[in-house]
């Protein structure tokens, strides 16, 4: 099995910016507020289950599971 990986780089769909964050094990999260432009964002994709999976470079550590 390889290791998940629990560092992403979130990219505000407002501003662009890119900040790192480090994704928590358990917990669904919905919204994220950036560190440059502080907007609120959240899923925009039914498909997703978190806003990690929608804007950062790596899926969440329950997705990377499956």
């Amino acid at each position: 099995m390889s290791k998940i990986n629990r560092e992403a780089v979130l990219n505000c769909p407002v501003c662009g910016s890119k900040y790192k964050q480090k994704m928590p094990q358990i917990g669904k999260h919905i919204n994220s507020k950036c560190v440059s432009c502080n907007t609120v964002f959240g899923i925009n994709n039914t498909n997703d289950c978190c806003v990690y999976c929608t804007y950062s470079d790596v899926l969440c550590p329950k997705t990377q599971k499956k």
